[in-house]
């Protein structure tokens, strides 16, 4: 360890020997942190919203889809009118929420690719969100470029 050290020390003077002052140092960020995944997904999210058509708007759910070259896209959002036996009033809905143990994570997004599922994310509006299924491959970088 101490041999690294001493090489990184090395390779940190200046040309009269001197160690650079601290706001002289330039970091250079050389990689994400962020989830690729959850990138991917707010890219292809208005892509799928302004291109895509209606596929089904029944029940609970309302999914668009796109279709195009490789891919097929598919978003999902909640489309749920109160039926008549249930209470319209925000009060009902917040005593429902508060029953169930797990989050619901009504909006998802599933990606395919060459016939693949590639990536299947869910999330909720409070920002909670489950990458289900994300294959790394090149697809990542054609799917950004979209």
């Amino acid at each position: 360890m101490r041999g690294v050290k001493g090489a990184l020390a090395q390779l940190m003077r200046l040309p009269g020997g001197d160690f650079p002052e601290e706001d002289d140092v330039t970091v250079t960020l050389v990689s994400f942190n962020g989830d690729p995944a959850l990138a991917i997904r707010d890219h292809l999210l208005p892509l799928v919203r302004r291109n895509g058509m209606l596929e089904v708007q029944r029940d609970v759910v309302r999914v668009m889809m796109l279709r195009t070259g490789k891919w097929l896209i598919e978003h999902w959002t909640p489309f749920n009118d109160l039926s008549p036996e249930e209470a319209s009033s925000p009060g009902y809905r917040h005593a429902l929420q508060r029953q169930r143990t797990v989050p619901e994570l009504p909006y998802g997004l599933d990606v395919w690719h060459s016939g693949a599922r590639v990536l299947s994310v869910l999330w909720a509006d409070s920002g909670i969100c489950k990458v289900v299924e994300f294959r790394r491959g090149g697809w990542e970088a054609e799917a950004l470029a979209l």
